[in-house]
């Protein structure tokens, strides 16, 4: 990879907003040359491309029954209870993609980019596959990242990356995951600071 490249990847690294949030995630080496769009869809696991699938079914269901209005309401509940026990069998398909020794912690995500820190130092340039265990229900990603910066930190590196091969429905699931993130966050802080207010 020529330093351009690697300059214009550095430059995308903060596209999207990016939340500073710790989610399990799969990262190693990814043999081989970078492949292009058909041949990187053809990478991707079956629990992932169903993960992805099945949370835009869901959503596109709930907007149409969002049109009927208040007959809708029980059918919307038994939807989502539904919904809610083939997220469980979700949960378990993707837990059997999830790789101990492939295992990290994200430091912080977004729909562009990815930091994590991690036990090996990468280098500048390297791809590596990236599996992305969303919490709360978001869904899961899979993913080719760059490598866009490696900084040393006490026994490990913190890495910075950027997703060069994705797909357009797995950025959304990562945008939404997010700013789901982010009010939770914000929430949070709300109720820390009225706990704090009436003591």
């Amino acid at each position: 990879m020529d330093l351009t490249q690697l300059n214009l990847l550095k430059e995308q690294y903060n596209d999207y907003f990016i939340i500073e949030h710790d989610i399990r995630i799969n990262v190693k080496p990814f043999d081989g040359e970078e492949p292009d769009e058909i041949a990187f869809e053809r990478l991707i696991p079956a629990p992932f491309l169903m993960a992805g699938e099945q949370m835009m079914l869901e959503q596109s269901a709930l907007k149409s029954l969002n049109r009927l209005g208040e007959m809708a309401e029980e059918l919307a509940l038994y939807l989502r209870i539904q919904a809610r026990k083939i997220d469980s069998m979700m949960r378990y398909i993707l837990q059997m993609q999830d790789d101990p020794q492939c295992r990290s912690f994200s430091h912080s995500y977004g729909g562009s980019a990815l930091c994590f820190d991690h036990e090996s130092a990468f280098a500048e340039g390297d791809l590596l596959e990236v599996k992305m265990f969303l919490e709360h229900n978001d869904g899961a990603v899979f993913a080719l990242a760059r490598v866009i910066g490696v900084e040393p930190l006490d026994s490990r590196f913190r890495i910075r990356a950027t997703y060069t091969r994705i797909r357009e429905q797995d950025r959304e699931l990562i945008v939404r995951a997010s700013l789901h993130q982010q009010s939770r966050q914000l929430k949070r802080k709300a109720e820390l600071r009225q706990q704090q207010s009436s003591t």
